[in-house]
């Protein structure tokens, strides 16, 4: 899976932003998203950024937006679609994401951005379950922020260890 990103070095680097950042919205604006190498494209913006040839905040902004993005395009699909993709995903599935969100809310929001089963089902479910947009986005950009830091700064120290 990361070979699919190798092509990524060569680009400029207002190009790797874009793929990244398309990447990482995509991960949770499709419903088979889980399956995208977003934690390799985030650890590899964190490289790029340790040899300098990307800006470490404005990558951070970059893969912010884009989770709030893929995360807003999944919630207003749950809103509309719900019980369709009950359907689809499969009752027991969505019954155990839509127990989650409901038993923890916005920090299950935010703990949802780190867990596979429930990344791509949790906004979903959210819109489906009517949580408030206002909620759901705040515990969003949360997530976003936790998670893409995380990640962008493991690749940045591992790239600046390494070499």
């Amino acid at each position: 899976m990361d070979s699919l990103l190798r092509p990524l070095l060569d680009l400029p680097p207002p190009l790797v932003y874009l793929a990244c950042g398309l990447l990482v919205a995509l991960e949770t604006a499709v419903l088979p998203g889980a399956v995208l190498p977003t934690l390799s494209a985030l650890l590899l913006m964190g490289g790029l950024a340790a040899h300098g040839v990307l800006d470490l905040p404005l990558a951070l902004a970059v893969a912010v937006l884009a989770a709030v993005a893929g995360d807003q395009l999944a919630y207003l699909e749950g809103r509309r679609w719900g019980p369709r993709l009950r359907a689809r995903v499969g009752p027991a599935r969505w019954a155990k994401a839509e127990a989650f969100v409901a038993r923890y809310g916005v920090p299950g929001v935010i703990a949802g951005r780190c867990l596979a089963g429930v990344l791509t089902l949790g906004p979903r479910v959210a819109g489906s379950a009517a949580m408030p947009h206002r909620r759901f986005t705040a515990g969003s950009a949360c997530a976003a922020v936790l998670w893409a830091g995380a990640e962008l700064l493991a690749g940045h120290a591992g790239a600046a260890a390494f070499g």
